[in-house]
């Protein structure tokens, strides 16, 4: 399959690195200048003709026109000359020096599978080159944040996660979601590990190897904390559900529990009576000292189970 090599040296927009990517794949080192058009670019990218008559190849190609004049205004290709839609562009700028230059390298039908299937695939098809650009040639996995990815690609963390999930759905990247937090006081999430999909069995192995050398522990389950802090103010108030019902008195328990565990890596913060802001506090677990121990033991030995029919 055709290798395109993609410079990371240039400060390119979307439309222009898609643009640039396809004359790349398109030149022949063979010749001195590029003969092609707006309509062979738009069948290179998409790997069908573009129809004038449909909005979004309409858009699409009007795109290639504007990237093809702003790379030819910023000096980055020559346009020797332009007939309408079709051009004679000079060698200049149609290859990367791979020996000088930092590059990417994507496949042909990578590209054609992103312009065939995403709303916005310019947009994602940058946001593809710069996440392959990150993977580690070696290990063919690597675990960037998705904070860290909105500040240096310029865009928030909800297109960030998006743009992951069409690249996920597409099966052009394989994620994986380690569900664990870090336990060095900031209790971030362990960053997910990612890479080709084709390369999904290593991105696994090397997944487990990165886990291993960060000091995590399991991710919680969220929890409605509002709803727990409410039923133990209820029990405390000597709620009638709550009386000669041990069952239900356990299964608070349990909650009170990892309400507490979750204030360790999510603090809540209250106003005090000075109108100061403070981390509330963990609820009191000695309220339940009078609970029959052998339903505490049972309780913890059973873990999400029933109380009553010990079934998970």
């Amino acid at each position: 399959m055709l290798k395109i090599f993609i410079s990371k040296e240039i400060d390119l927009d979307s439309k222009e690195l898609s643009v640039i990517a396809a004359l790349n794949g398109l030149y022949s080192n063979k010749q001195d200048y590029l003969i092609t058009s707006v309509s062979g670019i738009g069948y290179f990218l998409s790997g069908s003709f573009l129809k004038r008559t449909v909005r979004r190849d309409r858009s699409i190609a009007d795109n290639i026109k504007g990237a093809l004049q702003s790379l030819n205004d910023r000096k980055i290709i020559e346009i020797i000359e332009q007939d309408g839609d079709n051009y004679i562009i000079s060698n200049n700028g149609l290859e990367v020096d791979t020996e000088n230059q930092k590059f990417v390298v994507v496949e042909l039908w990578e590209m054609q599978h992103i312009f065939t299937n995403a709303k916005m695939p310019f947009n994602l098809f940058t946001f593809f080159v710069d996440l392959v650009g990150t993977i580690n040639n070696k290990t063919k996995e690597w675990h960037m944040s998705q904070d860290d990815m909105a500040s240096q690609w310029g865009c928030s963390k909800r297109t960030v996660n998006d743009y992951l999930e069409q690249l996920e759905e597409m099966k052009l990247i394989y994620l994986y979601r380690h569900r664990k937090r870090r336990t060095d006081g900031t209790y971030h999430k362990v960053n997910n590990s990612y890479g080709r999909y084709a390369d999904a069995s290593l991105v696994i192995q090397e997944a487990e190897k990165y886990v291993e050398s960060v000091e995590c522990e399991d991710d919680y389950e969220k929890i409605d904390r509002r709803s727990i802090k409410l039923r133990y103010n209820a029990f405390c108030n000597g709620a009638k559900r709550y009386q000669n019902n041990p069952a239900a008195i356990v299964q608070l328990l349990e909650e009170c529990r990892k309400y507490n565990k979750s204030l360790d890596y999510k603090p809540i913060e209250t106003l005090d009576s000075d109108g100061k802001f403070k981390e509330a506090d963990k609820l009191d677990l000695s309220v339940f000292d009078n609970i029959p121990q052998d339903f505490v033991e049972c309780s913890d030995e059973w873990g999400e189970a029933d109380p009553l029919t010990h079934k998970k």
